[in-house]
């Protein structure tokens, strides 16, 4: 076992991970890291009424938003290049020939153990995916998680404006959508590594 998996990783070693698919995955590790800042922004500014705390929740909520825009720009147009380079049929050949066992196997190596492994049950669901349904179909499924990150992100900033206005602490609300955030990388960051499974398994 480990024959795909080793070879890709060589590949990895040489190469990096490829864009545009390196700098979407970062994109999405940003949506998290912008949620905890959030969460974190907003239990201050509960705490007492500094203008400047205030102003960075506004920032924060501003550069989020951003960071999803850029990231659904980035797939939309990866999604059209592909489609006039033929892209989408190469990859979907590879799929088919991927070996997820041995590919996980590999994988598995570098991650702390943990009693649920998400990093690479996601990595084997998006690989079964692009099997059943087509590497194109993965990424408009995605395209479509991006969208619900941004309205997720609306609704945020709708709620701590309303928390401002009125004053009634909406702490559930921040739960939700901190947690909603926080699970994108666990998708889309992995998105990176599934692809790139693809993009290198005959290098």
């Amino acid at each position: 076992m480990g024959v795909q998996g080793d070879r890709i990783f060589a590949a990895i070693k040489e190469r990096g991970f490829p864009d545009p698919w390196s700098t979407f995955g970062e994109c999405l590790s940003w949506e998290s890291a912008y949620a905890v800042l959030l969460k974190q922004t907003i239990d201050d500014a509960r705490k007492g009424s500094d203008g400047l705390v205030r102003a960075t929740v506004s920032d924060l909520f501003e550069k989020k938003t951003g960071n999803l825009a850029a990231a659904r720009r980035l797939l939309a147009g990866t999604l059209t290049e592909y489609d006039r380079s033929g892209m989408w049929r190469l990859l979907d050949e590879r799929a088919s020939r991927l070996d997820i066992d041995d590919v996980s196997e590999r994988w598995a190596r570098g991650l702390v153990e943990h009693p649920f492994p998400i990093a690479l049950l996601s990595l084997q669901f998006n690989w079964r995916y692009m099997k059943e349904h087509g590497v194109r179909a993965f990424y408009e499924m995605t395209a479509g998680y991006l969208d619900g990150l941004s309205a997720n992100t609306r609704r945020w900033a709708e709620a701590w404006a309303a928390e401002e206005e009125t004053g009634v602490v909406d702490r559930v609300t921040t739960v939700e959508c901190d947690l909603a955030s926080e699970e994108a990388p666990m998708h889309c960051d992995i998105c990176k590594k599934t692809i790139t499974a693809l993009l290198y398994l005959d290098v």
